[in-house]
């Protein structure tokens, strides 16, 4: 397992905010404005010297239209990357088209980067934690479990669509 927390390999929220401010041609004052903060909270997220709480974070990533885990972890500086995530369905789940089971794969995807988000502000949120009330700590635990256990159903239920997909490659097209 990830952890989002101690390992900042991908965690690119500095960058990204940066580059997303930029692209809408909006000073970091602007940017500030839009989500009730101050230009210094901004230019302490863009050079990574604060890290956003988890309710700044929120109102971040909706103001842009992404969910958390994407604008933490994607290299949203790259146009390409850019493009495809604006290219995701707004709801968080694709419409249903021909290919069934291409449907369900990337719904399966979509979710999965939800539990990661989740997870992310769940991790960002408790690693400054030093002293958690028993009753806390146990919540905290029951969350990673439950984490866990929903990581192992997503990946047996991608393995599942991708064993129908081998085995009736015709049964996942929509009928004509």
């Amino acid at each position: 397992m990830m952890d989002y927390v101690k390992n900042d390999n991908g965690f690119r929220f500095a960058d990204n905010l940066r580059s997303l401010r930029k692209r809408m041609k909006w000073s970091q004052e602007e940017l500030a404005d839009k989500v009730g903060l101050n230009r210094g909270n901004i230019a302490s997220y863009e050079n990574g010297t604060a890290e956003p709480k988890i309710c700044n974070l929120v109102k971040i990533a909706h103001l842009f239209n992404l969910p958390v885990y994407t604008l933490t972890h994607s290299n949203l500086k790259e146009d390409a990357v850019m493009e495809q995530e604006l290219a995701q369905p707004k709801n968080g789940f694709a419409q249903p088209g021909p290919d069934l089971l291409g449907h369900f794969l990337r719904e399966a995807d979509y979710f999965q980067q939800a539990i990661k988000g989740l997870h992310c502000l769940f991790r960002l949120k408790t690693k400054n934690a030093a002293e958690l009330p028993e009753e806390a700590v146990f919540l905290k635990e029951q969350f990673e479990q439950l984490y866990g256990l929903t990581e192992q159903l997503m990946s047996s239920h991608v393995e599942l669509l991708g064993i129908v997909r081998e085995k009736c490659p015709t049964h996942g097209q929509a009928a004509e």
